[in-house]
């Protein structure tokens, strides 16, 4: 934000004024132009130049002298001054990028929670999306149902999972349908619910007339 949203227009004249006698500009003794050509100069009315007139006259860098007009009584009351405001210029720079990033912080924060919600919101419907994600289930070696095909063994009805493909080795078998056979190493891709896959791999390995 720039300084002319802090500073009054009238203030901001008085530091102008402040600056020119500080570097020399007006000497001290010097008389400086009437209310009138101020208000002209620096286009304000008659009545801002009179407000940053006195608040220099109150800090000792300027006199008005009734009937003469107005003169520069202190060059060194005019460094102060000048010093005074950068030093609170700089105060305020600190202070505003420090509330801005205090803004900033809050904004990211906000946002994060908005990214959580939303995270968990898509969490919520992935559940019912998943299965449309395949699975990867391997044959055990020691599978009961190695030799055994897919609708004999009951998989569907078993786990809920459906085979949607087989891999064997480099050989992709896609929609094996019910007759394929189970063979030791096979990867099946299977679809179904959250816990299918674990269903699936119990299952193959499950116990079937009592041997594993």
């Amino acid at each position: 934000m720039s300084e002319k949203a802090y500073t009054p227009v009238y203030a901001q004249i008085s530091l102008d004024l402040a600056a020119k006698i500080a570097s020399g500009k007006l000497a001290e003794g010097e008389k400086i132009s009437g209310r009138s050509g101020l208000a002209g100069l620096y286009h304000v009315s008659p009545e801002t130049i009179r407000r940053a007139i006195q608040l220099l006259e109150d800090i000792d860098i300027v006199r008005t002298r009734a009937g003469s007009g107005i003169f520069v009584v202190s060059r060194e009351q005019a460094l102060a001054y000048v010093k005074r405001h950068q030093a609170m210029t700089g105060f305020r720079e600190i202070r505003d990028e420090i509330n801005q990033l205090v803004r900033q912080k809050e904004d990211i924060e906000a946002r994060i929670k908005h990214l959580i919600v939303q995270l968990e919101d898509q969490a919520s419907r992935l559940q019912n999306i998943l299965p449309l994600y395949p699975y990867e289930v391997r044959v055990p070696d020691d599978s009961p149902f190695i030799g055994v095909r897919v609708d004999d063994s009951k998989f569907w009805q078993n786990t809920g999972g459906t085979i949607i493909a087989i891999k064997r080795g480099d050989v992709i078998t896609h929609s094996p349908g019910p007759y394929a056979i189970f063979r030791a190493g096979d990867i099946l891709l299977v679809t179904g619910d959250n816990g299918v896959d674990l269903r699936c791999e119990d299952f193959l390995r499950k116990k079937v007339n009592g041997k594993t």
